[in-house]
């Protein structure tokens, strides 16, 4: 009976501790764990960043939607009396217009998991800073309802974040974000850069590396890394990797998809694991993410 008060003691304490919802990640964002600054993303470009709008010339619509599981439940949790919710889902629309010299795009996100909710709206914009480079920002409108054991369950947050996008050459291309530069929600303060090299006509490395730059590097550190393969003209594979110590997880993550000229359809799982003390899942558990979205291309 003591070792299981103890263990619902430390349940609460470590729930408080972890008060925001993960960031919401696109079916592609999931099947490379996250890995993408330096990539060339139209619907990502609202996420990660901006600046890579530039390069586009089509307007597009994508619906993105994922289940959240728990995998390898620990017994400990119910014994705690901490269950885990079997109906977290989360959905997002993304508009992108990039008729234009200025271009961007609109998003809005819809979160449930753990018992937070959050919905998001995310206005993105990008120009060019000459042939090859570009500069981008995004606004995001967030509203967060904590679960009822948190005294201030109401939140709303003005999110900024700021990414440039330089091309070297038809095979190199560098990026960098700066995620909430003005520390609107605590703890989510990154700066972030990346690069993508095509290894040959049909395969692709990307990785991302980055730290919460408010703390002490060497701890609050992440790195995401990931390779693209594309198996047919319009079929892709995507494998990746992450390690991410201020978000307090590490996983891998895979997927398909088909992307046609005007129309695409993709899939892709994660797989999280709880890094250092306890803060959401107990030891041995795993978050399972499975994505699926639909892009309209116009």
């Amino acid at each position: 009976m003591k070792k299981v008060t103890i263990l619902a003691v430390l349940s609460l304490m470590g729930q408080t501790s972890w008060a925001q919802i993960r960031d919401f990640q696109t079916t592609r964002l999931n099947s490379t764990a996250g890995t993408g600054v330096a990539s060339i993303l139209a619907t990502e470009a609202a996420l990660l960043n901006p600046a890579s709008s530039t390069f586009f010339e089509d307007s597009s619509i994508s619906y993105q939607s994922y289940s959240t599981d728990l995998k390898k439940k620990n017994p400990a949790r119910d014994a705690a009396g901490d269950h885990f919710s079997k109906n977290d889902v989360s959905r997002g629309l993304f508009m992108a217009d990039n008729s234009g010299t200025l271009k961007g795009g609109v998003a809005y996100l819809q979160q449930e998991e753990a018992g937070f909710e959050r919905e998001r709206m995310v206005l993105h914009g990008a120009a060019p800073m000459g042939p090859a480079s570009s500069i981008g920002v995004s606004y995001n409108y967030i509203q967060d309802v904590l679960p009822k054991k948190f005294s201030d369950r109401h939140q709303t947050h003005h999110m900024l974040s700021m990414g440039t996008t330089h091309i070297i050459d038809q095979k190199t291309i560098l990026g960098l974000v700066i995620l909430d530069p003005t520390r609107t929600i605590k703890g989510n303060e990154r700066v972030i850069g990346g690069f993508q090299y095509s290894v040959a006509e049909r395969l692709i490395v990307m990785a991302d590396f980055g730290a919460q730059y408010t703390k002490n590097v060497s701890k609050q550190y992440l790195w995401r890394a990931a390779v693209q393969a594309n198996v047919f003209s319009d079929f892709f594979i995507r494998v990746g990797k992450f390690y991410d110590n201020p978000a307090n997880f590490k996983g891998t993550g895979w997927g398909v998809g088909w992307i046609g000229p005007r129309f695409g359809v993709e899939f892709a799982q994660k797989f999280s694991e709880q890094l250092g003390d306890p803060t959401y899942l107990y030891e041995d558990e795993t978050l399972t993410d499975t994505s699926l979205s639909a892009i309209l291309k116009f």
